[in-house]
């Protein structure tokens, strides 16, 4: 007899690998795009520090809401037998979700009241940001992925 899937501990490891490889990659893009000297970044031109928050809103919360899903959907699959229903509902919530944060950021930053920010404190934000918006997709996604298991298996 296969054990049953302890859904809270699978949630909270899935949440912290995702933050983590969030925060290393958006790192990394703050470095190529960016680079890593110490600078003061313009929100608007010639930088576009606050723009970047939406391509850095949609890749994270996009791979943070499918990936997990598809690794717990295919253990759920593997050692359950629930699918946890239709995938494209789950990530777009969390995707939507995602962009919702980045536009406001981005407006945020264009409209606020600093014009630029260091270089070094900039990278830190993006770090958190992502790791935290890959947090929270993940958790959303993979939420709703065991939410539609369980009304799977209830059915």
């Amino acid at each position: 007899m296969v054990p049953p899937i302890d859904l809270s501990s699978l949630l909270r490891c899935e949440q912290a690998v995702s933050a983590a490889i969030n925060a290393v990659l958006s790192a990394l893009f703050f470095a190529v795009v960016f680079g890593l000297a110490p600078r003061e970044l313009a929100m608007g031109a010639p930088d576009g520090f606050a723009l970047d928050f939406l391509p850095q809103g949609l890749m994270v919360s996009l791979m943070a809401s499918l990936v997990p899903t598809l690794l717990v959907r295919a253990r759920l699959r593997r050692e359950g037998g629930a699918s946890g229903g239709r995938l494209l509902p789950i990530v777009a919530r969390g995707v939507l979700a995602g962009l919702a944060s980045a536009v406001l950021l981005a407006v945020l930053a264009l409209f606020g009241p600093v014009a630029q920010v260091p270089a070094y404190p900039a990278l830190a934000f993006k770090i958190v940001y992502g790791a935290l918006l890959g947090l929270a997709c993940t958790r959303v996604a993979v939420s709703s992925l065991f939410a539609a298991a369980i009304e799977e298996k209830t059915a």
